[in-house]
């Protein structure tokens, strides 16, 4: 058993793994396997196939490897053995949250073992550890990503566990008191993709080690099954790009490749190659989406939104120009709503947070580090222009050939700025207003966003040539938006108290700068349009005229921020709310003019 294992792994990994890491390591996580198999009723209880892609697989994404499983299952197997495979699944994130919590990090992703003894991961380590976590234990779990967010700018991954019937979602180190709940729910809701991935390498019957999947969602790329997940989460519908020659002949093995804007670039999401008539089929969120299309030196681009159509024709080589000013739409939510938890419920959670918080300090007192990371960035690793899609970032890194120069001026106006080149694909180029550089000749495209409340863009973008050896010089603009385009409605969590609005609602910590300089410009506002809410952990009456205090209630502070897109504890946390108990605008962390624009909303909304 445990020989045939080790086969397995060494046959789905990448190859390069098999170059990087000793065969010693392999047969560690083929005798651990064997032990699960062999030792534990939920895990022999798996398929054949589930067990060889869940449980026994060494890696979870591109992380470095390490030889942890043991390490954690002996931690975790007094703690889960007479359990529930449920409360099995909750009490290994409990133990998560007791050794790891979040910390940003850069992208190179650090190994299980490196995470679990620093303390401190960003989500996408965070996420890997779990994983590595419940395996040890035999319990099957993947990774699921959102590669980018469409509604804000950002990106997140969370952690599936297989609870014997389906799969349960979790945050990864946030314990809860049942499965599927997860501050991300809101944000999951209105992605344009989710996706997990399995490793099959160049097996020919891969498709066997995805039971349960439907793999219509599935595509297979560089021996890496990416299993689309979004309709678990959000909203979705068929979506069909066409690829013709100018003829109107369809084309078969185009590549077809589809972005999302965030952070001024456009962040590919997925990738598909058309089949024998010319399509390229995929589920998809409800929003903007830029697609391009491949084949030999024929390209084509379109923005299209789905929410309004299911097809898309592409024809090679490009007939029309992409527009210079664009507005990019993120989906507008999904329906998923987790129950709200019981009162015991949260004396639970609160209970295990605080737990975990004691613990999490008593092993690292100082509040954890930074991870030990992979010495190499995946550009140094590989040879250029042949990084595996794996281990890409999004990023140019060859800079081979003739080079051009390229001034970049600042511009009037707020937002974000990307510089993309062209390359079988966008790619982004760092390069920060202000600023010169030298770069490989080529197509290149300035973007310039603007990031509403409702978490669509207005978006302007300019193409240009870069030639060699001759300067070329860009300002940087911004489209301006509208106080309409200000107001969004996002229905309103319990705030724990009654109002009626139209009505500001300010979560607040008075003494903190940012607090204080919001109540410096109310004073000096004077009378503002609508009654005012404060809610601080010291709430007293001496706030002033139409100003009503309410308690802190934690709960409900994160739940409101969560639910608003907005990060728990960045605060000042204002929300103008409609009659209807609606969000109409939101603002977290002090913005010079708060005041003043909020009062001018009010007046649109009333």
């Amino acid at each position: 058993m445990t020989e045939n294992y080790y086969r397995h792994i060494i046959s789905v990994l990448p190859k390069y793994d098999l170059e990087d890491y000793p065969p010693e390591l392999f047969m560690r996580f083929a005798e651990h396997g064997a032990l699960l198999r062999r030792d534990w009723p939920w895990c022999r209880e798996l398929s054949e196939e589930m067990f060889l892609s869940w449980v026994l697989c060494p890696r979870v994404n591109n992380e470095e490897l390490s030889d942890c499983r043991e390490l954690f299952y002996k931690e975790l197997a007094p703690r889960v053995k007479d359990l529930s495979l449920t409360e099995a699944i909750l009490e290994a994130n409990r133990w998560c949250a007791e050794n790891v919590t979040y910390r940003s990090t850069d992208i190179r992703t650090a190994s299980a073992l490196s995470v679990y003894e620093s303390g401190c991961g960003r989500c996408g380590e965070e996420s890997m550890f779990a994983v590595n976590a419940l395996r040890s234990i035999g319990v099957a779990a993947r990774q699921v990503y959102a590669p980018w967010w469409s509604h804000c700018d950002d990106n997140h991954a969370w952690v599936e566990a297989y609870d014997g019937n389906s799969w349960r979602f979790l945050g990864a180190c946030e314990p809860e008191p049942r499965p599927d709940l997860g501050w991300f729910l809101p944000a999951a809701g209105r992605a344009m993709l989710c996706h997990a991935k399995c490793f099959v390498g160049d097996n020919e019957d891969w498709e066997r080690l995805l039971p349960g999947e439907d793999l219509r969602e599935v595509d297979l790329r560089e021996g890496v099954a990416y299993i689309s997940v979004t309709q678990r989460y959000a909203k979705v519908r068929p979506f069909t790009v066409h690829i013709t020659d100018a003829a109107g002949n369809s084309l078969t093995g185009a590549i077809v490749e589809y972005y999302v804007l965030n952070e001024g670039l456009l962040r590919k999401i997925a990738e598909r190659t058309t089949d024998s008539g010319g399509k390229a089929v995929m589920s998809l969120g409800l929003g903007s989406l830029w697609v391009t299309a491949r084949q030999g030196n024929m390209s084509a681009e379109f923005l299209v939104n789905t929410a309004e159509t299911g097809t898309v024709e592409l024809s090679l080589p490009q007939r029309d120009s992409v527009p210079a000013s664009f507005d990019f739409l993120p989906p507008e939510g999904s329906s998923v709503k987790p129950l709200a938890l019981s009162e015991p419920e949260r004396l639970k959670r609160q209970k295990a947070l605080n737990r975990a918080k004691e613990l999490y300090d008593s092993h690292h007192p100082g509040g954890g580090s930074v991870p030990k990371k992979p010495r190499l960035w995946p550009w140094e690793r590989f040879p250029a222009g042949e990084v595996p899609e794996l281990w890409q970032d999004g990023s140019a890194h060859d800079t081979s050939g003739p080079v051009g120069k390229l001034t970049l001026c600042r511009g009037q106006g707020k937002g974000a700025v990307g510089l993309m080149r062209w390359k079988e694909g966008w790619w982004a180029v760092t390069m920060p207003p202000g600023t010169e550089a030298e770069l490989p000749a080529g197509k290149y495209r300035l973007i310039t966003s603007v990031r509403l409340p409702s978490g669509a863009q207005l978006g302007r973008l300019t193409d240009f040539t870069l030639a060699p050896d001759e300067p070329t010089e860009l300002a940087v603009s911004f489209r301006k938006a509208s106080p309409n385009d200000l107001l969004q409605k996002l229905p309103l969590p319990d705030p724990g108290f009654s109002f009626r609005g139209p009505a500001l609602l300010c979560w607040i910590d008075p003494g903190a700068e940012p607090t204080e300089h919001l109540l410096n410009e109310l004073k000096a506002f004077g009378e503002f349009p609508c009654p005012i809410h404060f809610i601080c952990r010291q709430p007293k009456a001496a706030f002033g005229p139409g100003i009503t205090p309410h308690p802190w209630e934690e709960y409900a502070a994160e739940t409101m921020a969560r639910r608003l897109f907005q990060e728990p504890g960045h605060l000042p946390l204002a929300v103008l709310a409609d009659k209807e108990g609606c969000a109409r605008f939101v603002s977290a962390g002090y913005n010079v003019g708060l005041i003043e624009l909020a009062a001018e909303l009010c007046g649109l909304i009333k």
